[in-house]
């Protein structure tokens, strides 16, 4: 007959020993997150003097001058310099520019950032920003066959239709 060895039972530890702690762990400081410091009250009112000290008067001599300097920068980017060089118009604290298309105001976007801190800097105002306007181009019919071609002429002087009745003509010469 086969004799049973026996097994050795374990018992389990007891549930209290395995909870140990049942708060959540974290890093974060919650006990000032609902009052404002006085360190940002404070912050907050140095950047209140300094915009109010840096929002001089614009005199539209000096930001053409400024201006002016901006493109001479630029000038080795023949396309951002030739926008540049374009006619503004100044109405505190918008700047005004026209365009000739939507390529010259994608072009635009990728160093007016830059530019509207050059000419804040300069000229000591932080209101300023820039305005676009893209001038839409008349749209010109363009005359292919000889029909086209004769009802425009026949358009400028109505006496062409007369001659042509007269004379037997087809705009199909």
């Amino acid at each position: 007959m086969a004799t049973k060895e026996s097994v050795p039972v374990i018992a389990p530890e007891p549930i209290t020993t395995l909870i140990r702690n049942t708060k959540p762990k974290t890093t974060l400081n919650l006990q000032g997150i609902f009052k404002p410091s006085t360190e940002k009250i404070k912050e907050e009112k140095v950047i209140e003097i300094i915009e109010a000290v840096a929002n001089q008067p614009i005199h539209l001599e000096r930001l053409k001058e400024i201006w002016n300097e901006f493109a001479e920068q630029r000038k080795n980017q023949v396309a951002e310099y030739q926008i540049l060089k374009r006619e503004i118009q100044f109405d505190h604290p918008v700047i005004s520019i026209q365009l000739a298309n939507p390529v010259e105001a994608t072009l635009l976007e990728n160093f007016r950032h830059d530019f509207i801190q050059f000419l804040r800097d300069r000229l000591q105002n932080n209101e300023l920003t820039i305005a676009t306007r893209v001038q839409e181009a008349p749209s010109k019919k363009v005359l292919y066959t000889s029909k086209e071609k004769f009802e425009h002429l026949a358009e400028k002087n109505p006496y062409l239709n007369e001659l042509k009745d007269k004379l037997g003509l087809d705009w199909d010469f």
